[in-house]
């Protein structure tokens, strides 16, 4: 993938393990393609945005990720770290897309929204609605599967691992948007609102056997 990145690097995540972080340059700067997958990193449209450190369990450096957080195993939304965001974020949005799944346009598989300023990540479950309650205010979006909030990893059989991007972006405030909306929607009203974003990288191939039922 042709993407520029400010920095990679590997340190000890807040479970224990060690993780692969990449932090992700302002998008003005990013190489355009017509060969390269457009995450959301690559659409939002911001002046000047910082570098978010993120981390999970679910990217861990030369590992798949867990089966339980994908559609072979429990298909679980898994915990999501970051640290390093300015003092002004009021809100952030976290967005996970397999960027092998399509050109241009990668598949989605979680987008949240509305996390408050004061939070250091997410924890693991959550509830697939548009108002989870894990937090007041915080929304999710309708995934490319048809259904709301998080679906895990589910790769063709045969298919080399794919490569899933969770993303985080720190907004200057909140977005005045409903739950339940599709992520185009998301990112019209992020633009312009985003002051630090980053990114870690998780991959996934699916095991032997019929695939799971969507």
């Amino acid at each position: 993938m042709l993407r520029t990145t400010t920095a990679s690097l590997s340190i000890l995540g807040v479970f224990g393990a060690s993780v692969a972080i990449l932090t992700a340059s302002p998008a003005a700067a990013r190489v355009k393609a017509a060969d390269v997958t457009v995450l959301a990193m690559d659409r939002i449209l911001s002046p000047a945005v910082q570098p978010l450190y993120v981390t999970s369990p679910a990217a861990v450096a030369g590992q798949p990720i867990p089966d339980v957080y994908t559609a072979f195993g429990k298909n679980t939304s898994p915990p999501i770290s970051w640290d390093g965001a300015p003092p002004n974020t009021l809100a952030y949005v976290v967005i996970m897309e397999d960027s092998d799944a399509g050109s241009p346009t990668p598949k989605l598989h979680w987008v949240a929204y509305n996390i408050p300023g004061a939070a250091k990540g997410l924890s693991h479950a959550i509830r697939n609605a548009a108002e989870p309650k894990v937090f007041s205010g915080m929304r999710q979006g309708v995934n490319d599967f048809g259904g709301m909030g998080y679906i895990g990893p589910h790769p063709d059989v045969g298919d080399p691992p794919h490569h899933y991007h969770f993303e985080v972006f720190a907004l200057d405030r909140p977005l005045s948007i409903k739950g339940g909306l599709s992520l185009n929607k998301v990112i019209a009203a992020m633009n312009e609102r985003v002051i630090a974003e980053g990114e870690v990288v998780g991959t996934f191939a699916a095991p032997p056997g019929p695939p799971p039922t969507r």
